[in-house]
């Protein structure tokens, strides 16, 4: 076997993942591989051109065989286009394991630009196994012509990589019950992804979203929230939406409105029953159109004022798509589309035209341009006037912190061995157990850090009451004199320390006398090359014990089942955790110096980034390495200023976090926008109930793409099924 130096440069090895393949593309270049190539001398015939012209002809029936599917393919989230990425890949599998891994030979013919055949050579594709595994497959191009014989390989290791876990919701409600927020301000993304009907979630004083938001069920608005669509968190140059499954009921000031102007995809409110309103509602504004689309729509009360199309199409069950207009003043700076009947009982203004598939009622009340009210229209429901679709069911959670703290499977977790430590004897450590070695008490530490982002690093000097460097219980055995009133404490993670797993003991009580400030430092050296993140992490645990069971993957649902989990309870004053990196830029060396008391508010000047690029003057923090794990039936309760930076995933526990949290803290968008806030927490909180109380603020990061939340989603609906380009070879 030999690689001849031009193979070698112009085919370095690389991975080539493909996630949407038809099977009948596949078996159309097995099968057919038609190519044109460049024309040749057909006056030549000497040896060293038969065996070049060979080599041209198998080694381009190869490349074209591997070049197409990239081509021709590109990454997506579509199920159908799922489906079919796997069926190509098991269908690759089935002709390579033919004839006892012998596999599958085709011969190839090349049609000429004259759809006649072409006579440069006859060519051998086969597809079969490399070794005793389907997994490794060799795919054979094997050429003569006159007389001369080339033949090229490529190896292929197939594989089926559980999709990584995206977060994009700040606050995301897995329960399948309803909620109520009193003055709950998020920025970024909102979901309740539990797909349960007759569920109702009620916003009221001044409730703020910042992002998108998806909910199943009915929303009822009663006191003057305000969803302020933002840039997109998976590509900042669209914008959001408003996707609820059901009812939509406003009997109070209602406010959507965006920061981008309208194009095709984004900006919409899409309501998968009734809008009802019977009070002041504006979405939209002027430059920013938001369009809306809903199954039947009751206008009423007071003003409704919007900027972009009004949409009513029929929807299942009762909702024949008709509406009502009849609030006291209501203006659409765009088109109405009725699909149904239209019933105007007040002046309606409609700058644009009013398409109606079935009667207008009220006519005469309709200002608008004659020639632009259509009665008994057609409706294209095409490009812009198409209906979004509601997702039959959200990204759905496979495991669960339990399998985390109990499976022995390494590809979904890596901290079990430290959890069960705490059960078997084998990690008896407490915060106590540090703070009886004075190595680790009244720990200072300098460090250089470039605070500027220029580049240039200064020392930076922070102090702490306690240091923690391996994985322990934070039990309720340390001394109050020593460490209450706001003691600092560092967790220190290393490559020596590993993975930090901290159990939260059961009961743990700490009121605002105790007021804890824990630090996260993150010094591993293992570095995750495509997303920067560092390998370990820092994660708080429940104390659910280790008479949890795993009861294997419910064969309908795909989820995870365990039984076991003991309840838990916390309850936290005052407690603040920050990612060290972030605390150190938030605030001033008076602050740093100190290991006891109220950190205060940030300093003058510092400007959190949550957002995914650059913005001048400011500090984008990495993908949190603080996680919080809580098992099934954990309540946590945090009030009195308490601050989290780090995410939760808690899918079936209670997390109330009904506190003002960390004033004065600034945070920017991608436009370099401003806000000033009371903060709760930086990260996302992912929990089968949510709890919260005064103004304050919750603010997006990503949770650590190396932490085991990456394999909380997927199984077997998202998988990337795809193959590794080993080498080609030219024997």
């Amino acid at each position: 076997m030999k690689n001849t130096p031009k193979r070698k440069q112009r085919n370095k090895p690389g991975v080539v993942l493909f996630t949407a393949v038809a099977v009948m593309l596949m078996l159309s270049i097995l099968l057919t591989a038609t190519v044109s190539f460049v024309s040749v001398n057909r006056t030549k015939t000497n040896d060293n051109y038969k065996s070049k012209q060979a080599y041209l002809t198998a080694s381009s029936t190869l490349e074209s065989f591997i070049n197409q599917i990239q081509t021709d393919t590109a990454p997506t989230n579509d199920p159908t286009a799922k489906a079919q990425q796997k069926k190509a890949i098991d269908n690759l599998k089935k002709l390579a394991s033919a004839n006892s891994g012998k596999g599958t030979t085709t011969n190839v013919s090349y049609n000429g630009s004259n759809g006649k055949s072409d006579n440069i050579g006859t060519t051998k594709i086969t597809v079969a196994q490399e070794g005793t595994s389907v997994a490794n497959i060799v795919v054979t191009c094997e050429t003569t012509y006159l007389g001369k014989t080339e033949k090229v390989a490529a190896h292929i290791s197939t594989q089926s990589v559980t999709k990584p876990a995206e977060y994009t919701n700040t606050i995301e409600l897995v329960g399948n019950g309803g909620a109520g927020y009193d003055n709950l301000n998020v920025i970024g993304d909102m979901a309740g992804i539990n797909n349960t009907t007759g569920k109702v979630y009620r916003f009221t004083n001044n409730t703020s979203i910042y992002g998108s938001y998806l909910m199943y069920g009915s929303l009822e608005v009663s006191t003057q929230p305000l969803i302020m669509l933002k840039p997109s968190l998976v590509d900042e140059k669209q914008g959001s939406t408003v996707t609820i499954s059901e009812n939509l009921d406003v009997s109070n000031e209602f406010h959507i409105n965006s920061t981008m102007a309208r194009a095709d995809g984004y900006n919409y409110v899409n309501i998968g029953q009734k809008l009802s309103t019977s009070n002041h509602m504006d979405v939209g504004s002027s430059g920013f159109d938001v369009d809306l689309f809903c199954c039947e729509a009751n206008i009423g009360g007071n003003d409704y004022t919007q900027y972009g199309n009004f949409y009513v199409y029929k929807g299942a069950g009762a909702y024949n798509g008709d509406a009502t207009f009849g609030a006291a003043g209501q203006t659409i700076n765009g088109s109405l589309y009725v699909e149904g009947d239209l019933n105007v009982t007040k002046s309606l203004k409609v700058t644009g035209s009013v398409y109606v598939t079935g009667t207008i009622t009220g006519k005469d009340k309709i200002v608008c341009t004659a020639s632009n009210i259509h009665e008994g229209a057609v409706l294209s429901k095409a490009g812009r006037d198409a209906k979004p679709q509601i997702p039959v069911s959200a990204d759905a959670y496979v495991y669960y912190p339990e399998d985390f703290f109990m499976s022995n499977d390494t590809n979904v977790t890596t901290i079990s061995d430290q959890y069960q430590a705490f059960y078997d004897g084998s990690n008896t450590k407490t915060f106590n157990t540090f703070a009886s070695d004075w190595t680790n008490v009244d720990y200072t530490l300098t460090e250089l850090i470039d605070l500027t982002g220029t580049g240039a690093k200064t020392p930076v000097t922070s102090r702490y009451k306690l240091r923690i460097t391996s994985s322990c219980t934070w039990a309720s055995d340390l001394s109050f004199n020593d460490y209450g009133n706001g003691s600092r404490i560092l967790v220190d993670v290393s490559d020596s320390s590993g993975d930090i797993v901290i159990r939260l003991q059961n009961g743990l009580n700490l009121g605002a006398e105790w007021s804890p400030v824990i630090v996260v430092r993150n010094r591993s050296t293992i570095i995750d090359t495509t997303t920067g993140d560092r390998k370990y992490n820092c994660y708080f645990v429940s104390d659910s014990g280790s008479a949890i069971t795993l009861n294997g993957i419910d064969s309908v649902t795909g989820k995870s089942q365990h039984s076991g989990s003991s309840a838990c309870n916390y309850s936290f004053k005052g407690l603040k955790v920050f990612d060290y990196d972030t605390y150190v830029r938030m605030f001033d060396s008076s602050v740093l110096n100190n290991t006891k008391g109220n950190p205060g508010l940030p300093q003058s000047g510092f400007v959190l980034n949550r957002t995914s690029v650059d913005v001048a003057g400011s500090y984008r923090p990495k993908n949190s390495s603080i996680i919080f794990l809580f098992g099934e039936n954990t309540t946590l309760n945090a009030t009195d200023q308490s601050f989290f930076q780090g995410s939760f995933y808690s899918p079936q526990a209670i997390v109330n976090i009904a506190t003002s949290g960390l004033g004065g803290l600034v945070v920017t968008d991608s436009a370099g926008g401003k806000m000033t806030v009371q903060c709760c927490a930086v990260g996302v909180v992912i929990a089968n109930s949510f709890g919260n109380a005064n103004t304050a603020f919750y603010v997006y990061t990503k949770p650590s793409t190396t932490s085991v939340m990456q394999n909380a989603k997927g199984g077997k609906d998202d998988s990337a099924f795809g193959y590794t380009l080993d080498r080609y070879d030219h024997y």
